[in-house]
């Protein structure tokens, strides 16, 4: 029953799918009467997306502090998951490089205009000429990068900026319960959306979608058993590979049952715990990563990035692929930082590189089809990069050392 309850929205979200495609295969074309009900829902989504991002972002940076030792863990573990996004990217574009996934995929998405041009000026991608022009969909990054001077600024001011932060704070508790509310009409808007796609396109759709889908679950295996190893290996020497691959099981399990990095939050941190990762560390990676490190939202971003620019006979060069890795980095960022992250990263996709919005709900349903697993290559890389900043922040012998003079909370009394 629990495991229902967890899976029970994805569930909702994949019938809502089957239901949309029978409906579209049955009635074809006319299906397009449902229309008004898909953009109406897509609509609501986006007018939510400025005001989540701004108001989040913000006042998750506004509120951190930290000096000394927690400086340099946190310098290392941003450090190391800009590394192991980048590391992410190129192994997610050498299996589609090798694999191909892609080929001879077609969907027609109608007559909507595609802004080739979008993905090809940094400066247009990064800023905008114009205060105003930050309200905008179309203009996450500069609104992200904005917003993170914004929450720099009022973490340096001090106490004369708790009036700002508890503002803040408040509009993020109020835009969680407007996605919350929104979030309930996902199933109905998805399966509309589908019946007039397949109605209008066809079936083909669905087999594209599986075919990109089964091969990131590969990739994602794969990513974690060698990766991880690696991690460990680097982190504690053999003795470390050995403890990881004891207590990572948990976990692992754990993300996969909840589809949630945090709900697996506490369990991460007693295998960290029975790891002998250092208490002052885990205690900062684990909840942090659990919230910007998304290995597995890196890699499967890369592959909705190849999968649409396949579908639109676009070249897959040089500048979008630059493009792509800094979508990709961004959004494994934003999925754990802010409300329906995972809706605001496929928009992101599809602004960014000029693609039109009825591409998105195609791209979440791949995100849902993996989610139990791109959640546990998330989680498991959490605890496999503490050992490497263990070893950076503690010494290479961090492993052999006990803490005597910390014992850990059990696992009831761990607050996420």
């Amino acid at each position: 029953m629990s495991m229902l309850k967890n899976y029970r929205f994805s569930i909702m979200l994949l019938s809502g799918v089957l239901m949309g495609a029978v409906v579209g295969i049955y009635f074809g074309p006319q299906a397009k009467v449902l229309q008004p009900v898909a953009d109406i829902f897509l609509n609501l989504i986006f007018c939510l997306i400025v005001p989540v991002v701004f108001f989040s972002v913000a006042s998750s940076i506004a509120n951190m502090d930290g000096v000394g030792k927690l400086k340099k863990i946190l310098l290392i573990f941003l450090a190391v998951v800009i590394g192991s996004g980048l590391v992410t990217c190129m192994l997610a574009l050498g299996t589609i490089k090798l694999i191909n996934p892609t080929d001879g995929l077609s969907i027609d998405f109608g007559t909507t205009a595609v802004n080739t041009q979008a993905s090809l000026s940094i400066v247009t991608m990064l800023t905008v000429s114009d205060f105003s022009l930050l309200l905008s969909k179309n203009s996450m990054l500069p609104l992200i990068i904005f917003t993170i001077l914004l929450g720099i600024s009022l973490s340096l001011m001090g106490e004369k900026a708790n009036p700002v932060k508890n503002y803040l704070n408040v509009m993020v508790e109020a835009f969680s319960r407007m996605v919350a509310i929104v979030m309930y009409l996902a199933p109905l808007g998805i399966a509309c959306y589908f019946a007039v796609l397949i109605g209008v396109i066809g079936s083909q759709v669905i087999s594209s979608v599986a075919r990109v889908t089964i091969i990131y679950i590969i990739f994602t295996l794969l990513f974690f058993v060698i990766t991880s190893s690696l991690y460990a290996w680097w982190g504690g020497g053999n003795k470390g590979l050995k403890i990881y691959w004891k207590y990572i099981w948990l976990p692992m399990t754990a993300a996969m049952g909840t589809c949630s990095s945090t709900a697996c939050i506490p369990v991460n941190m007693q295998a960290a715990h029975k790891m002998n990762i250092p208490k002052s560390i885990y205690d900062i990676v684990i909840p942090l990563g659990g919230s910007v490190h998304k290995n597995g939202v890196v890699a499967v971003q890369i592959m909705k990035v190849a999968f649409l620019f396949a579908v639109f006979n676009r070249p897959f060069g040089i500048d979008a692929i630059g493009m792509a890795i800094l979508v990709a980095m961004i959004s494994g960022i934003i999925v754990g930082t802010i409300p329906s992250g995972g809706f605001i990263g496929e928009v992101l996709i599809a602004t960014a590189f000029g693609f039109p919005p009825e591409v998105i709900p195609v791209i979440v349903i791949m995100g849902t089809i993996s989610d139990s697993f791109c959640t546990m290559l998330n989680v498991t890389s959490d605890t496999a990069i503490s050992m490497v900043i263990a070893r950076m922040v503690e010494g290479e012998d961090w492993i052999d050392r006990t803490e005597s003079d910390i014992s850990f909370q059990k696992i009831d009394e761990v607050r996420v």
